[in-house]
């Protein structure tokens, strides 16, 4: 076995990916609320996939830091999972590790000790609720008796083969309905051997859980900016949130001239320092205070019973890449289609801040046609991944005009920069969702998703710096 190189940064511009995403199956026995199942435009032919495409990643392993073999179903379904986790561990480096997420319905003592003696290092199962009634509606089809069922099956089998080094987590989906039990679900899924958390919001697949989503539509940056104006403006007796009522008057008052005219040379200011600036937005406000709440709580009781508990930003991040894409991430599709990251894995339809947006699914290649090292190296995914590491996108809720036909269109050709990446519309590429396999090397999650580091070391300039720009 070779041993990785992780003194380097680049993940992305490296001739062989340094982590995939494999989804061994798109079938799933649960029909959750919050599942990309559920959007209208991800209808497909649903597969597992067949050895000889697993098998075509063989060359790639030995570069490999994490092999994650889910995607939008449920591994356990897979009749060859243990044999990929055995075909994986085979060939990858002796530090790297393979994983994979599940609702753990399908687990029991006896397939648990199976995923331990194929190699299995870290198994996440989903929970959302420590209530039985709310865990099923959130989880249509499940039971939160299975996974308590489950969890006790792998603390049994892990008991079973001392010396393993099983990571057992699990994720929760953060939304307006069970937000308040996130304290309670840390102590609940410590006690049954959960080591830690990865918590994430809810990225709407469907209109009926539009109204779910918790986070904050300006960014921190916008935040601080505007905060430094606002305080500004009421020095000098100027009230901004009239703005909008003086704007289109046609005799406008000394007064209002000066409100308009202060609030031109904000935005000015805003454009000159590539700060998101949606004036309506902050002058309406995005209580996200009651969240931070909840998420401090979560914080000192994760502390209280040793859990790791990491949670994602409340407010949109700006200028930062995608971490699918910076850590090296490839992502295969159950019939070989290749991906560049969790957005564009699949087309689909999906609903935040206030509209429905449609996604195409991006792919690079087929492996039933070109090995992924040829894939990987080609000159336009290439292209794409110096694109994206550009970071030079801009933060589109974040804009007087969103959304625009620039990003409007599931024909997405360039956004307002020109960029002809989409992330500038992306909650992953915002720091609002992610899951296991977004850690680096060394076990850790990128800082600007981390519970105590929720502004971006961009943003926290801004913020440093902001009285200079008043």
């Amino acid at each position: 076995m070779t041993s990785i190189d992780s003194t380097s940064n680049d993940l992305a511009q490296r001739d062989h990916p340094s982590r995939l995403f494999v989804e061994v199956t798109s079938r799933c026995n649960l029909r959750c609320a919050m599942c990309v199942k559920q959007s209208g435009a991800a209808k497909s032919m649903d597969g597992d996939m067949l050895p000889e495409t697993f098998n075509a990643l063989a060359p790639e392993c030995k570069y490999l830091q994490a092999l994650v073999l889910n995607g939008i179903g449920e591994p356990l379904l897979h009749p060859l999972l243990e044999e990929f986790i055995r075909t994986g561990k085979r060939l990858m480096p002796a530090q790297s590790w393979v994983g994979f997420q599940t609702n753990g319905h399908l687990l029991n003592t006896a397939r648990c000790s199976s995923l331990l003696a194929a190699g299995l290092d870290r198994i996440f199962l989903s929970v959302d609720s420590t209530s039985p009634e709310l865990f099923k509606a959130v989880r249509n089809g499940g039971s939160l008796g299975h996974v308590e069922r489950a969890l006790a099956a792998l603390a049994q089998a892990k008991k079973e083969h001392p010396g393993n080094t099983l990571e057992v987590g699990a994720e929760f989906v953060v939304m307006r309905d069970n937000i308040a039990e996130l304290p309670a679900i840390i102590a609940w899924l410590a006690k049954r051997g959960v080591s830690r958390l990865v918590v994430s919001h809810i990225l709407p697949f469907s209109a009926t859980v539009a109204n779910q989503t918790v986070f904050g539509i300006n960014t921190s940056s916008a935040k601080y900016f505007y905060k430094a104006w606002s305080d500004k403006a009421r020095q000098e007796g100027i009230d901004v949130a009239r703005y909008f009522n003086v704007l289109w008057k046609y005799h406008k008052t000394p007064q209002d001239l000066r409100l308009v005219s202060f609030v031109r040379q904000m935005v000015s200011q805003a454009l000159e320092n590539d700060i998101p600036l949606h004036v309506a937005n902050l002058i309406g406000g995005d209580d996200v205070g009651p969240v931070e709440t909840v998420f401090r709580k979560a914080e000192a009781v994760a502390s209280a019973v040793g859990l790791q508990l990491v949670l994602p930003a409340v407010r949109p991040v700006s200028g930062r890449a995608c971490l699918g894409v910076k850590q090296g991430g490839a992502f295969i599709a159950w019939d070989g289609k290749v991906s560049p990251c969790h957005f564009l894995w699949r087309s689909f339809n999906c609903y935040f801040y206030g509209r429905e947006k449609q996604v195409a699914h991006k792919v690079f290649g087929d492996l039933s046609k070109d090995s992924l090292s040829w894939i990987w190296n080609s000159s336009k995914y290439k292209s794409f991944h110096s694109d994206v590491m550009r970071k030079r996108y801009p933060h589109c809720p974040g804009c007087n005009v969103y959304p625009c036909e620039d990003i409007n269109s599931i024909d997405f050709e360039n956004d307002c920069y020109g960029e002809t990446v989409p992330c500038g519309d992306c909650l992953w590429s915002m720091g609002l969702l992610q899951c296991m396999g977004q850690e680096d090397e060394h076990g850790e999650f990128d800082d600007c998703c981390d519970a105590a580091q929720r502004i971006d070391k961009f943003e926290q300039t801004v913020h440093l710096g902001i009285s200079g720009l008043v």
